[in-house]
């Protein structure tokens, strides 16, 4: 049976199957170790940066259920861009905390940078999906 995804058109460009897990297990071990090294600051900031962090995951998971189902990719590309948006201030909230976590958070900017390119790219390439 072919699942909701795999019957989409896609651009040659798109990673393979295996690199979405590769890469969000790295990201989110990545972003674990950015949450521990703010808890460890008594700077200004840090429960805030924390939050942004939370938020950002929470919202990043949630996506996978706005995507996978027909007639949700354009809402899906938006959504991505949200969390692109919270990826960013939360690495710049970091950042002024603690530079270390910023910079363990950064990587998912561009992570994130190509999945919403791919997020409008499928939805430009399969209209009312």
């Amino acid at each position: 049976m072919t699942t909701f995804f795999e019957s989409l058109a896609k651009p040659a460009w798109i990673p393979p199957d295996w690199a979405f897990p590769v890469a969000w297990f790295t990201l989110w071990s990545l972003q674990a170790l950015a949450a521990i090294v703010l808890a460890g600051s008594d700077r200004p900031g840090r429960a805030t940066a924390l939050v942004l962090l939370a938020l950002q995951f929470v919202t990043a998971v949630a996506w996978q259920a706005v995507v996978f189902g027909p007639g949700r990719l354009g809402l899906a590309a938006w959504w991505l861009v949200a969390v692109l948006a919270l990826v960013i201030v939360a690495t710049v909230a970091a950042w002024r905390v603690a530079p270390l976590a910023g910079a363990l958070i950064a990587p998912t900017i561009v992570w994130m940078s190509v999945a919403t390119a791919l997020g409008f790219t499928l939805a430009r390439l399969n209209p009312g999906a």
